[in-house]
């Protein structure tokens, strides 16, 4: 098997340091994977959640743009029902004229937050009941310069002349996200990458159905003559399996915090150890790990499952997410894992 492309999702943990602290933690890990390989660094949009500070990834990628060199930068994702098209059009614009050739507009159709803080970012009811996602997204081409069938959809509408500035600044590369069938049916549409979700949904029966139809249905376009699938996984590696699973604790107790819609810091490590669990949360982290929600071992533990992911998904990329609170065992488990897919520096 040949070694997959690596890449990160980083949804920017809030440990005890603050929300300073995670973005300067942040373009630290970014340039530490760039050193080792990685290809993609991808910032996800959450909002109303104090464990962690990733409501603006455009900002980050901003940011990120003038710290590092060969990265591909990204929005995984922009979660379009909470953004004007327009709008959206003109950040990834001004984006790619940051960083030439390294910006990546992953979209998904997910709030990424509570209904009430969905309320607040669509501002109406109206808004938040709409299922409109398919004509924000013809809209979000066209203000790209994507004509369909020879005409602009725009042409005769009350947006005829509207732009999306800078003009002479193309739309980046389009990733759809998808946690089941639908995300992968639009971007074989429209000739998109497509990241399957499997942090979110890891029922990879469902994954390998979904990305053989994408590949089935695929309409190459000019940014994807081919179609190219993302596997997104959450994976911490450590010396020791036992290891692994201590650094792996202050995820699970974050999973049953947000299951009762509570939303604090990241706990450390000794924190999470020190957390007095009911019977009911072992049992519901015990679900958890079964159903692979994420990965936790040594090396030669997390090698085996993800060359399990791989064959039955198929993926060309592997994005990897490791919700460690400490930078340098983030950084450790991200070096591992390029040990064992080397990648080209």
């Amino acid at each position: 098997m040949t070694s997959p492309v690596l890449s990160v999702l980083d949804l920017v943990p809030l440990t005890a340091g603050g929300s300073a602290q995670a973005i300067k933690d942040t373009v630290e890990l970014a340039q530490h994977v760039e050193s080792l390989g990685y290809q993609r660094y991808w910032l996800a949009e959450h909002h109303n959640m104090q464990s962690l500070v990733s409501s603006a990834p455009e900002l980050l990628i901003a940011a990120l743009s003038q710290r590092t060199t060969t990265l591909r930068l990204g929005a995984g994702g922009m979660m379009l029902p909470n953004h004007s098209p327009l709008k959206v059009a003109e950040l990834f614009r001004t984006l790619e004229a940051l960083a030439p050739d390294r910006i990546d507009l992953g979209l998904g159709r997910a709030p990424g937050t509570d209904m009430r803080t969905a309320l607040a970012l669509r501002r109406s009811r109206e808004a938040l009941q709409a299922d409109d996602f398919e004509s924000q997204l013809t809209e979000l081409l066209a203000f790209g310069g994507r004509e369909f069938a020879g005409k602009h959809p725009f042409a005769g509408s009350a947006f005829e002349g509207v732009i999306a500035a800078p003009y002479d600044q193309p739309l980046p590369p389009l990733w759809m996200l998808s946690s089941s069938g639908h995300g992968a049916s639009v971007a074989a549409e429209i000739g998109a990458g497509l990241a399957f979700a499997a942090h979110i949904n890891p029922d990879f029966d469902l994954a390998a159905q979904a990305i053989k139809a994408y590949r089935q249905a695929f309409r190459p376009s000019e940014q994807f003559p081919v179609p190219k699938v993302i596997v997104a996984q959450t994976v911490i590696v450590a010396d020791t399996d036992a290891e692994a699973e201590r650094l792996a604790l202050p995820l699970g107790l974050m999973f049953l915090r947000l299951v009762r819609g509570q939303t604090e810091p990241f706990a450390s490590v000794e924190e999470a150890e020190r957390y007095p669990y009911t019977p009911a949360e072992r049992a519901q982290l015990a679900t958890m790990r079964r159903t692979g929600r994420f990965v936790a071992g040594s090396s030669a533990t997390v090698k085996a499952r993800l060359d399990q992911v791989l064959e039955m998904t198929g993926a060309d990329e592997l994005m990897i997410g490791s919700m460690i609170p400490d930078l340098a065992d983030r950084k450790r488990s991200y070096e591992r894992l390029a040990q064992l897919y080397p990648q080209k520096v």
